[in-house]
């Protein structure tokens, strides 16, 4: 989003109600609360980090309710913080809404005073307040208003309080009927109010509007870089003459002994402590130290154990209770065959699968035309293929965005994520990488999805970019039939598994820390990790966070995936004769695709140009899901045979492990990441490096197990 300063409004909203606020404060739960679960949720046009919002009519005036980027500040570097700023003077906001912390008030109204200086439609929410009443927090909301200016609200999300007299403040700025005066505008330190007196006027006169002539002068006189290129946007021409002059400013204030970046800083805490000192009275003192739980996660040795523990934990329910694995497998191991069978074959997964699959042949027996039954019913309703392979997601997202809901709402994701953060650090992201990581071992939709935990904007696209390596459970189901086949033996089945298991996260690891380089280098060795409150979760926020993730895979990724489904049907059922039937699928384009590719196929793998096309046919199938990777060499497998009917040496089929883990994401996994990012230039990269990583780490491993060791 670049600057507009005009005060032209988006095209598609009259008036605009903003939320603020730092990370954990509630945002995500009043959003929800003051648009309804039912409305679309959009991304803003233009917005290069999440800026979501809601059309909603208030007494008969519509306005989009709008969820910012979670920030501390938005006067730093950070993208979250540049895309807030640009928002509010972009888009000329009617109603700020600051969210405030209730149980940590110092530390929010910092960002509250930083919106102060931006702009004067502001209004306090402080949130959580039903959490500040019970640790014997109280706040004279009438006084903070007063010393402010400004509206003051206190609310509870969760138990509905305040929200009504919330509601009637927006209804009542968006009206018009309230009037703001701030007390609160641009803090300036005393000692240098006569430099930023002087370059306010030089900005005032060379055409700025007051407030934002004072705002600017503010952020110039810091040594903002981000001031200055704004400068440049907003008075081209009188830009060199006004930073001369900044210059020659900040020099004076240099000869005064002040350091310029930290005494803006320092006024406006000193001005949050005096605040919270007058308006904030606790009855119970906090509890010093920390909790047991706190002293296990950060431990230097438990806390990474516990963290994976935890991550473990997650990813066992998940897929015990989505596909019965591995509880089938340790039933079986104790001779419950039967019972193993049965929980196997009525896990939640197969239930749905079993169920479009159902469906699929009822609507074919109704279509009268075979070919467009067929289509419908193979490239749309199937389990294997469309909206049927979707829905045959449905159980695995949503249990799996329910476990994580809970671990955010009640504090554990910041605590297991500083247990591991060291080991990812190393790799230019915070240890909230864990949780796609993990995910990602039984899918890399919802790894993919997961990303969003990460703090910054930089760090959750090098995230999402490199989670497709790691291998999911399909790509398991692929490594464990070749292994059957070409490796024989308990043991020796195992150690080829495990290590392409081991490649592939080495390669995951390696490639996350050059995805972080390259979009945006280095982090901090060390970093400020926020521990939010333990809590008992709310069901009713934990509800909300599953549902807006299921949203958002169902709405965008399904609609991608069915269309690359019923395209890939296409071009497996028809060829240059017509339709094949189901039959000859060496005669279809999707072969033809395949054949396209022997030169490749056979470089890579060294097998002959009869092998070649019939492996390039699975690769090109398995784009739409990796399991269909198998059914594809099986159907066109030399002599009608099965997998066991490939020529391969031991070497080409590790090769061919490797390149079918490593090679090209899923159409479903391709749209989320698109989904997420709203960025084709980032998905096309991860098409392109994804297949030439696969390709090389597969002539490799080609070339060395080929070796006399």
């Amino acid at each position: 989003m670049g600057w507009k300063v005009a005060n032209e409004k988006s095209a598609t909203c009259g008036k605009i109600v903003a939320l603020l606020g730092a990370p954990n404060v509630g945002k995500t739960t009043l959003f929800n609360v003051l648009t309804g679960s039912t409305e679309l949720v959009a991304n803003w046009p233009g917005a290069t980090v999440s800026v979501r919002y809601v059309k909603r009519r208030f007494d008969g005036i519509e306005a989009c309710i709008v969820d910012l980027p979670g920030t501390y500040s938005i006067h730093g570097t950070g993208p979250e913080e540049r895309v807030t700023r640009e928002f509010i003077i972009s888009n000329r906001v009617d109603l700020l809404l600051v969210l405030v912390d209730s149980t940590n008030i110092e530390r929010g109204l910092f960002l509250a005073l930083d919106a102060l200086e931006l702009t004067p439609r502001v209004a306090i929410v402080l949130t959580k307040i039903d959490d500040a009443m019970s640790r014997g927090i109280n706040i004279d909301v009438d006084k903070l208003a007063s010393e402010l200016g400004v509206p003051v609200v206190a609310v509870s999300a969760v138990k509905n309080i305040g929200i009504d007299k919330l509601i009637g403040l927006v209804k009542e700025a968006l009206e018009g009927s309230k009037k703001w005066d701030p007390r609160v505008g641009v803090i300036v330190p005393k000692e240098i109010r006569d430099l930023h007196s002087r370059l306010a006027s030089e900005l005032e006169h060379a055409g700025l509007e007051k407030r934002l002539a004072e705002w600017l002068a503010a952020r110039l006189l810091e040594g903002a870089g981000w001031a200055e290129e704004l400068l440049r946007k907003l008075l081209p021409q009188h830009a060199e003459r006004i930073l001369r002059l900044v210059t020659e400013l900040r020099a004076e204030a240099e000869r005064r002994g002040v350091d310029l970046a930290t005494a803006f800083v320092a006024a406006k805490y000193e001005l949050a402590s005096r605040l919270r000192l007058e308006v904030v009275q606790e009855t119970q003192p906090a509890s010093p130290g920390l909790s047991r739980i706190d002293a296990i996660f950060l431990h230097p040795l438990l806390g990474p154990l516990a963290g994976f523990a935890m991550m473990f934990l997650v990813f066992f329910i998940t897929y015990a209770v989505t596909t019965g694995s591995p509880i089938d497998m340790i039933l079986d191991w104790l001779g419950f065959h039967r019972a193993a069978e049965l929980v196997a074959e009525y896990s939640l997964m197969n239930l749905v699968a079993a169920a479009m699959d159902r469906i699929a042949e009822t609507v074919m027996s109704i279509i009268p035309h075979p070919v467009i039954a067929k289509m419908i019913g193979e490239g749309v309703l199937s389990s294997s293929y469309g909206l049927g392979l979707v829905m045959s997601f449905m159980p695995l997202v949503a249990v799996l965005m329910f476990l994580i809901g809970v671990l955010e709402d009640s504090g554990l994701v910041p605590r297991i994520a500083a247990g591991v953060d060291k080991l990812f650090r190393r790799f230019g992201v915070s240890g909230k990488a864990v949780f796609p990581a993990m995910l990602s071992l039984g899918c890399n939709v919802p790894g993919v999805l997961a990303a969003r935990v990460m703090d910054s904007e930089v760090e959750r696209r090098a995230v999402v970019f490199a989670v497709p390596l790691i291998p999911c459970m399909a790509r398991f189901t692929v490594l464990l039939a070749f292994a059957h086949v070409f490796f024989p033996g308990s043991l020796s089945s195992s150690v080829v598994v495990f290590t392409v298991y081991v490649i592939a996260v080495t390669l995951f690891l390696l490639t996350l820390k050059l995805a972080r380089r390259l979009m945006g280098g280095e982090e901090e060795e060390e970093f400020v990790l926020e521990l939010p409150p333990l809590k008992k979760p709310s069901l009713r926020v934990v509800w909300w966070l599953t549902w807006d993730k299921l949203k958002h895979f169902l709405i965008r990724a399904g609609t991608v995936i069915v269309t690359f489904s019923i395209i890939l049907w296409l071009l497996a059922n028809y060829g240059p004769e017509g339709y094949l039937g189901g039959t000859s699928p060496e005669k279809s384009y999707a072969a033809m695709l395949g054949k396209a590719m022997e030169p490749y196929i056979s470089a890579v793998f060294g097998v002959t140009k009869d092998i070649a096309w019939r492996l390039g046919f699975g690769f090109i199938s398995g784009f739409v899901a990796k399991e269909v990777f198998l059914d594809a060499l099986a159907a066109v497998a030399p002599g009608g045979g099965g997998l066991e009917a490939y020529p391969l040496t031991p070497a080409q089929a590790l090769a061919v492990m490797v390149a079918a883990t490593l090679y090209i994401p899923c159409v479903a996994t391709l749209s989320a990441m698109y989904s997420e990012t709203r960025s084709g230039k980032l998905v096309v990269a991860a098409f392109i490096y994804d297949m030439a990583l696969a390709s090389v780490a597969a002539l490799a491993v080609r070339l060395a197990a080929s070796l006399p060791w």
